[in-house]
């Protein structure tokens, strides 16, 4: 049995999240929250009144309220028959003293090993808590911790590959990636410097290194995309198209979608880094396995290769491609209505910009054409719709002769 299935008294619930609390802290207001809740409301949300109250919080200092944590405690054990776990006293928050010894340890480690193990606990620390994240983030460990990522890749190539480097940077990466980053602090991982070592940690990293390079870049290209943009090489790139054809995991691969897409976005040149690297043959190779069940990730990769075919460079490595139409049209209707409108405008480009015979053709003979008059007489938005109805009138005479379209579902009019 839960705790959600007793009767909890009211003032041991959070008044914010109205759930048990775990760690009581009072604020200046006098009105005591779950330090968890808070804290979110007033570091990530960015708030600055007493969530009950509405008052203006004048302080952030949080108070524990060690007398109600005990009488949680208590009620815990006193209804630990009906399921309900005690709750552990929470660890002291990270003060500036503890935070000034982590760092001077890390900085001041004899060697790799050392210095990872001092990061492994700055990075424990920093889990803990929003307010220890606060604190490591407004204080000289952003610059350390960049400082640390950007001269990984030479000390490493001169040390063999040594495991500890490798280790070391990849615990910055994730402590980095926890963080709530300053401008400061994304002007550093923008420079030409630290970016090279990024892209070799997506390259060569482990799972949880690469997860975190890619979460960071996410976070990164969206808070100053033109900077990241400026200094982002093709290895950046590469990194993030290894990692969707590897599939680390779901979130990686998302925010390695989302970076990619934001950088193709931003500039034609990028947008030409991206089909130079193997972007577009990539995702029509990764599209067939991409079910109802991956749909926000298929609906991505579908955005992703709008946006290189919105130039004549995609548009000509699409055609290329031995699959390349069959496995967008595939996904026209199967997967969703943002998918459909995706794949519809993918074939619109093709058939619109680079109308050659061959594509002409190949789109009949998948039953692409087919799939087109179906939408005429189905749901879907105005928008692809009006995307059908276009190639179907501009290649009426092709199409509608052609024995591949059954002459019972051709429109009697696309006009």
């Amino acid at each position: 049995m839960e705790a959600a299935e007793v009767e909890i008294p009211s003032y041991f619930l959070c008044p914010i999240s109205i759930q048990l609390m775990k760690d009581p802290v009072t604020i200046c207001t006098g009105v005591t929250y779950d330090r968890q809740s808070i804290e979110k409301w007033m570091f990530t949300l960015g708030n600055n009144t007493c969530p009950l109250t509405r008052q203006h919080v004048h302080s952030t200092d949080l108070t524990p309220n060690h007398t109600l944590l005990r009488l949680i405690q208590q009620w815990c054990d006193l209804n630990s028959s009906k399921g309900v776990d005690r709750i552990s006293t929470p660890p002291p928050p990270l003060d500036a003293d503890q935070l000034h010894k982590l760092l001077r340890d890390i900085e001041s480690s004899p060697a790799p090993a050392f210095q990872a193990k001092a990061l492994k606990k700055l990075r424990s620390v920093a889990g803990e808590s929003e307010g220890n994240r606060q604190l490591i983030a407004l204080s000289d460990a952003p610059a350390a911790l960049v400082f640390l990522i950007e001269n990984h890749s030479a000390e490493t190539d001169e040390a063999g590959c040594c495991y500890e480097i490798a280790a070391a940077c990849e615990e910055a990466l994730g402590i980095l990636y926890s963080l709530p980053l300053r401008d400061k602090t994304l002007d550093s991982i923008t420079t030409a410097g630290c970016l090279p070592s990024v892209a070799y940690v997506l390259k060569r990293g482990t799972s949880n290194a690469r997860f975190h390079a890619a979460m960071l870049l996410q976070s990164v290209s969206t808070k100053v995309l033109e900077r990241f943009v400026m200094n982002a090489n093709e290895e950046i790139i590469e990194g993030l198209l290894e990692m969707l054809t590897e599939e680390v995991c779901h979130q990686a691969t998302m925010a390695a979608l989302n970076v990619l897409t934001a950088m193709s976005n931003s500039s034609r040149r990028s947008r030409k880094k991206a089909i130079e690297a193997g972007a577009v043959s990539a995702l029509i190779e990764l599209l067939p396995d991409q079910t109802v069940e991956k749909k926000n990730i298929c609906e991505r990769m579908l955005c992703l290769l709008d946006v290189l075919c919105g130039c004549a460079e995609g548009r000509a490595a699409m055609a290329d491609h031995a699959m390349g139409i069959a496995a967008v049209s595939k996904k026209i209707i199967r997967v969703s209505p943002l998918a459909t409108e995706k794949a519809v405008r993918i074939v619109w480009s093709l058939c619109k910009c680079s109308p050659s015979k061959q594509i002409i053709n190949e789109v009949v003979q998948i039953g692409a054409v087919a799939k087109l008059c179906m939408l005429m007489h189905s749901e879907c938005t105005p928008k692809t719709k009006s995307k059908a109805k276009e190639m179907l009138r501009v290649h009426d005479k092709f199409w509608r002769n052609s024995s591949c379209v059954p002459s019972i579902i051709y429109p009697k009019s696309v006009l």
